[in-house]
């Protein structure tokens, strides 16, 4: 493991920014999705073209995806936790690139001493 001295002040900075989000903040992982629908009474207005429109919290289960409503006063909640963690995954994707580029060099360092000519050993006389 790399001591945090030697982290770039960039990787540094993603990963305080990624514990605070870890820390402080709700994380939904999902997206948001706006939905318009008929409700099936024949007198109300959405029979006539104008829809009732709402906002639904989509994830995975498992492999199926699903649908929850989302209430209107609950949805900046909502918004801020999914957002929280679309932003959590962007800083780890960008500190595992970190990560891996630093991985990627040291082998190339490790590879160039090994390739590295030997110093000539005793000669025979």
């Amino acid at each position: 493991m790399t001591p945090r001295t030697q982290w770039t002040a960039h990787e540094r900075q993603d990963r305080s920014q990624l514990a605070k989000i870890i820390h402080q903040q709700p994380l939904l992982a999902g997206s948001l999705v706006t939905m318009a629908r008929v409700c099936g009474k024949a007198k109300c207005k959405c029979a006539r073209g104008h829809k009732h429109v709402s906002l639904y919290l989509a994830i995975r289960d498992g492999k199926r995806r699903k649908m929850i409503y989302v209430p209107r006063e609950m949805e900046p909640l909502v918004r801020a936790a999914v957002e929280a963690y679309q932003q959590a995954q962007r800083l780890t994707a960008q500190i595992s690139q970190t990560c891996l580029e630093r991985f990627q060099n040291a082998k190339k360092a490790r590879h160039a001493d090994r390739q590295a000519p030997r110093k000539a050993g005793r000669t025979r006389g």
